[in-house]
């Protein structure tokens, strides 16, 4: 049996059902994950495992779980629930294993694994070639005399009560959750009404078909539909999530999209309050503002390669309190643990906004303003996209020689060019066939000439296909 590698992101595994994954394969991914963890955890006894709502991902995670069970370890089913709750029931139960079936954003025919390597700790690289190469090898997987156990253990309560506990909202809210229709649509606002807060539900029924598109907090057209039901219910602030529900979007009650590089620096200054003069990290795509607010309230910037596999692995080194990405994930490594969680950040959000009684609009006022693009990405096939980030940053060198051009490790899997009043990134996706583009300026004009030196450089190379009917572009009409 031969497994098609594109199927290994960054740091989780994602292909197309019945092309990429069938049955077999995915049983023997979870033989081949149990046999790697064993051998890496000897004392290993259990796994915890849990799934989104897309169409194939119950069956799926059934095999998963025959798979991990054929190898002697137990395993804890907390059943459909967002990858968040997955990671947090690591601590729980006490086990340094956990796998999570999603594709989280990507389009309905896909699904997936999210992997952990350690408590918070995404399987990433290495690792997933080495799972991967496993599964190809069933001969070499450990074959229990006695299968695991596998037990279904509904954690909802006890895990609201834990981020309860940790996070205190002392006002009422009128809140918009928009789920596209996926996980979070059917968790979410039991959670906030728990709290208090008075909840709008949209597109909060499941289906897994993806009726809406795909559940991409980052898309225009999700902000905008969530904007629209804020302001027609004249609510405060509307939340909207993808499919496994460790990424969030936020309007304002103004009807204001804020881009969660934004709410970056907004949670950096809540942070550096209680943690005073340490480091926050955030993902090469972040606006400027995320420095211009950490510096002005006292903290260190750390910027580090986006992806949230790679930013958690960083942060081991790195010790920072908290970590934020434009995509909209969130680590609160000091105050709750190491991984990102949608329900989380969503009650820590509002309890800034209650203890410091404000608005988010007036909460935004005062940050550093710059004219930002959307997250824009473009349809780029894997086999083209690497190497086309060198022939960027040549270009870049020669074409702003003023500029400070980032393409180290930092930048990881691209390049950003920063500039005194703006800068722009270009870089490939971890998990799909696509690059992404995000620029801003203080300045109209400013913003206006890099949007037309974008469009201008970016329609030279063949490698990128502009036509917006392909599932994975998005924003494009940004560029224009």
């Amino acid at each position: 049996m031969k497994i098609n590698r594109h199927i290994i992101r960054g740091y989780d595994i994602r292909g197309i059902v019945d092309e990429d994954l069938n049955p077999e394969i995915v049983k023997n991914i979870g033989a081949s994950y149990g046999t790697y963890m064993q051998k890496k955890y000897p004392d290993l006894k259990k796994v915890v495992i849990g799934y989104d709502s897309r169409l194939t991902s119950e069956e799926y995670h059934n095999l998963v779980a025959d798979g991990i069970a054929s190898t002697g370890l137990s395993v804890i089913d907390i059943g459909l629930t967002m990858v968040g709750t997955v990671y947090w029931a690591q601590y729980y139960f006490k086990t340094q294993a956990a796998v999570m079936v999603t594709a989280s954003h990507n389009p309905a025919e896909y699904n997936g694994f999210k992997m952990a390597i350690d408590f918070s700790e995404s399987m990433i690289g290495k690792e997933l070639n080495d799972v991967v190469d496993l599964a190809e090898k069933p001969d070499e997987f450990i074959v229990a005399e006695k299968f695991g156990e596998i037990e279904k253990n509904d954690v909802r309560d006890v895990y609201f009560a834990d981020i309860m506990e940790r996070v205190k909202i002392n006002r009422k809210f009128k809140v918009v959750v928009d789920a596209s229709c996926t996980t979070p649509g059917v968790i979410v606002p039991d959670l906030l009404r728990r709290v208090g807060c008075e909840v709008i539900e949209s597109n909060c029924e499941l289906d897994g078909t993806f009726p809406l598109g795909v559940a991409d907090p980052t898309e225009l057209i999700v902000a905008e539909r969530l904007r629209d039901k804020v302001l027609e219910t004249g609510s405060d602030i509307g939340f909207s999530y993808d499919t496994d529900g460790d990424r969030i979007g936020i309007v304002d009650g103004k009807g204001t999209i804020i881009w969660n590089d934004v709410l970056v620096a907004l949670l950096a200054i809540d942070i550096l309050k209680e943690h005073p003069g340490e480091k926050i990290m955030y993902n090469t795509l972040c606006s400027k503002v995320v420095d211009d607010a950490i510096v002005a309230n006292g903290g260190v910037p750390f910027m580090w390669r986006t992806g949230h596999g790679f930013l958690k692995k960083k942060n081991q080194e790195v010790k920072a309190p908290f970590i934020g990405e434009l995509s909209g994930h969130f680590f609160f490594s000091a105050d709750f643990y190491n991984h990102d969680d949608g329900c989380y950040v969503t009650l820590r959000l509002l309890s800034y906004l209650a203890k410091t009684n404000q608005t988010l609009n007036e909460a935004i006022s005062s940050l550093t303003k710059y004219i930002s693009s959307p997250e824009i990405k473009l349809a780029c096939d894997d086999d083209k996209k690497v190497e086309l980030m060198d022939k960027v940053v040549l270009i870049l060198t020669k074409d702003f020689p003023e500029a400070e051009i980032i393409s180290d490790e930092r930048a990881g899997d691209g390049v950003r060019l920063e500039l005194e009043d703006g800068m722009f990134v270009f870089r490939y996706s971890q998990n799909g066939p696509y690059t992404t583009v995000k620029f801003e300026a203080k300045a109209q004009d400013k913003y206006d000439y890099l949007k037309k030196y974008l469009n201008k450089l970016l329609h030279s190379f063949e490698e990128i296909n502009w036509d917006k009917s392909v599932g994975v572009n998005v924003n494009v009409e940004s560029l224009e």
